[in-house]
């Protein structure tokens, strides 16, 4: 009696316990999705998402047939538009990179051009402001802006260069005369800034050529080798390869990356009084009295020869890699194809004359791969050009009032700014003087889109 007594307890708290197992599984499966949170419950177990979608799903078998197509087409239709938005977004990336490999490599061949003269007028000018600074005691000669829009720097007759800040409106160093006589040793000719800003080359009336630090202002290297004052330097577009044109009628390239000498160029039968360069291996210099513009094709180690008005060819600017304009002490413009070796449109007096003695062109600025470009000479005026009929001609825009000789111009990479460098007298000699001029750079600000 006794062991079935202790049978039947034992099997029934046998029972007990698999009742009260069978009793958690039910409260589990009863949990509340409101308490479930990140694939835990607030007991911190897992649950199955499966039984949980199935779940979802028995809801979903209770709606009609037309309810059920309606929301799989819904539910079709958002999952074609997340496609299509994902579509769009790489086709827009996808379009922004063919225009800008389009645009390098029309750029690169010379046959980019943007039409953008229309956009400016007189009414678009917003402000003409004159800067000067006491280091500028005589004439400024040359101007010069960073690819990047930070910075401006200036030189001048007196031997002195400063370093101004376009956005802070203030000047920011010099380099003059007096505290560098070691490496300025006369009237500053011409400035060079390389595309990354990382080197300032400078001209004297000396016959070398000084390389700055333009953050810190501080000298890295001399280059010697002509034997004639260096009129104008310039960098060859996006490298550290340097053009410089002397008054020994040679052209010699330097490279800043070895800061060595590399070749000299020899053609010109007078002194070289002009020299620009773009992104191909190339260089247009003007020769002055002997009336020819030459384009040094360096790789093909050849020159194209072009014949000028009569006079003396004082300045030379490239448009862009197949057509160029210039300017002569005879106040002629000239526009230029290197197809044609005569001049395909020009304008003589362009800045008009002076008891019958034609104004000299005194410089040129070109907006790079544009249908504009400026002029300036002493009759109080610069003046802006629009370049038309598929680059056979060109015709005057406007002109904006200054006072003195324009000595040199330069548009911003953006188009939005002109800077001229404006002084009392020519930037080579002192045949005039307009003494009620300032010296100073002028800065002109359009309102362009």
């Amino acid at each position: 009696m006794s062991s079935s007594f202790f049978l039947k307890g034992k099997s029934r708290q046998v029972l007990k316990r698999k009742g009260e197992k069978t009793s958690k599984k039910k409260v589990k499966k009863l949990k509340s999705p409101d308490n479930l949170e990140n694939g835990h419950d607030s007991s911190g177990s897992d649950f199955d998402l499966k039984k949980f979608s199935d779940a979802e799903q028995s809801d979903s078998d209770n709606e009609t047939a037309e309810e059920k197509k309606l929301r799989l087409a819904k539910k079709y239709l958002e999952e074609i538009e997340k496609e299509e938005a994902k579509r769009a977004e790489f086709k827009e990336l996808d379009s922004a990179v063919e225009k800008r490999l389009q645009k390098d490599l029309l750029e690169q061949r010379g046959k980019l051009r943007v039409e953008v003269a229309t956009k400016y007028s007189e009414t678009a000018i917003d402000y003409v402001k004159l800067i000067r600074a006491r280091e500028h005691r005589l004439s400024l000669t040359c101007v010069c802006v960073a690819s990047n829009g930070q910075y401006l720097f200036t030189g001048c007759k007196s031997g002195t260069i400063i370093k101004w800040s376009i956005n802070e409106k203030r000047k920011l160093g010099s380099l003059t005369f007096k505290t560098h006589a070691n490496f300025i040793k006369g009237s500053v000719t011409s400035l060079a800034l390389s595309t990354d800003c990382k080197y300032l080359a400078s001209s004297d009336t000396s016959s070398d050529i000084q390389i700055w630090d333009p953050h810190s202002l501080k000298h890295i290297h001399v280059f010697k080798g002509h034997k004639g004052t260096v009129i104008g330097v310039v960098f060859r577009k996006n490298t550290h390869f340097l053009y410089s044109a002397s008054k020994d009628r040679s052209v010699k390239i330097w490279s800043l990356d070895e800061m060595a000498y590399v070749e000299t160029l020899f053609g010109h039968q007078s002194p070289i009084t002009s020299i620009d360069a773009l992104t191909r291996e190339r260089a247009v210099t003007s020769g002055g009295r002997d009336t020819t513009i030459r384009i040094w094709k360096i790789v093909e180690e050849s020159q194209l020869i072009f014949n000028g008005p009569i006079g003396s060819l004082d300045e030379v600017k490239l448009l862009d890699e197949e057509h160029f304009v210039s300017g002569s002490d005879n106040g002629t413009i000239a526009l230029w194809s290197v197809l044609k070796k005569k001049p395909m449109y020009t304008v003589p007096e362009a800045h008009g004359s002076e008891n019958e003695v034609s104004r000299w062109i005194t410089s040129l600025a070109t907006l790079l791969n544009s249908d504009l470009f400026a002029s300036g000479s002493y009759d109080n005026n610069i003046r802006l050009w629009r370049v038309c009929d598929s680059y056979k001609k060109f015709e005057p825009m406007f002109s904006i009032e200054i006072s003195g000789f324009v000595n040199c111009i330069q548009f911003s990479a953006d188009g939005k700014q002109l800077y001229a460098a404006v002084g009392q007298e020519h930037k080579s000699g002192r045949w005039y003087k307009q003494g009620n001029a300032k010296n100073g750079c002028l800065v002109i600000k359009f309102n362009v889109s």
